[in-house]
């Protein structure tokens, strides 16, 4: 994973550790919706391509997730 004392890619003002890491490395459930996208779009942003597949609804999920690694996700 990405510097977790770098800011979350997510737009809070806290740390990726303090943020979105625990629920992208799975610990714990993100606690709101809110929480779950945020999670979602750092996961994009440091391309971790697992939790992005396990935290998709499983009728909509493809069966694998190629992640570009020239993507940029700004904000």
């Amino acid at each position: 994973m990405e510097n977790n004392n770098a800011p979350c890619p997510c737009g809070s003002a806290f740390a990726l550790a303090a943020c979105c890491a625990p629920f992208i490395a799975g610990i714990g459930a993100a606690p709101s919706a809110e929480a779950l996208m945020r999670s979602r779009y750092s996961a994009y942003v440091i391309r971790n391509a697992a939790y992005l597949l396990e935290s998709w609804h499983a009728s909509t999920r493809p069966p694998a997730l190629k992640l570009d690694a020239a993507q940029r996700w700004l904000s």
